[in-house]
């Protein structure tokens, strides 16, 4: 994809976050963005958490996913049984927005969860965290981390609630 062309489509996609006229959601799906550096285009301003879906409520917190193994742990470094507890914090987070998967809680939107995993054996669970204090990378798929998050409770493979934590 050329410069100009993913311009265009991000002006647009900026039109339609701030429902103004002549606005398009962006659809990147199939765009070849390996190795691209979009810091110096309008890219640089953009709220990614918007752009992948994640909008925080009045209180500046959001809702996301996390999927773990049958036992409740995290699937790729492991190490936090997410069915033990309700609130979830790790000594620091990566605030490097050019790295995609790094260390903290890594959460996802539930668009993401689907995709990538299609073996329902895993765990489903819903979170909720403040977007002052997460961190999503520039040219997000939907995955972010966060320093700290409240478990909200587990959910069906259809994204809702089956029990909330007490």
């Amino acid at each position: 994809m050329q410069k100009e062309e993913l311009k265009g489509i991000l002006e647009k996609h900026t039109k339609w976050i701030k429902c103004e006229d002549g606005g398009e959601r962006a659809s990147l799906q199939g765009a070849d963005l390996r190795g691209a550096r979009l810091q110096d285009t309008i890219l640089a301003d953009i709220n990614w958490f918007a752009f992948i879906g994640i909008v925080p409520n009045t209180r500046g917190k959001a809702y996301a996913y996390k999927i773990t193994n049958s036992d409740g742990e995290g699937i790729f470094q492991g190490g936090i049984d997410y069915t033990k507890g309700k609130i979830f914090e790790v000594p620091e987070v990566d605030t490097d927005v050019d790295t995609q998967c790094s260390y903290g809680i890594n959460l996802a939107t539930f668009a993401w969860c689907l995709n990538k995993f299609t073996d329902k054996s895993h765990r489903l669970f819903m979170f909720e965290f403040n977007i002052k204090d997460a961190v999503c990378p520039i040219d997000s798929d939907g995955k972010f981390r966060v320093k700290k998050c409240i478990k909200v409770g587990e959910c069906g493979w259809d994204g809702n609630v089956l029990k909330t934590t007490a």
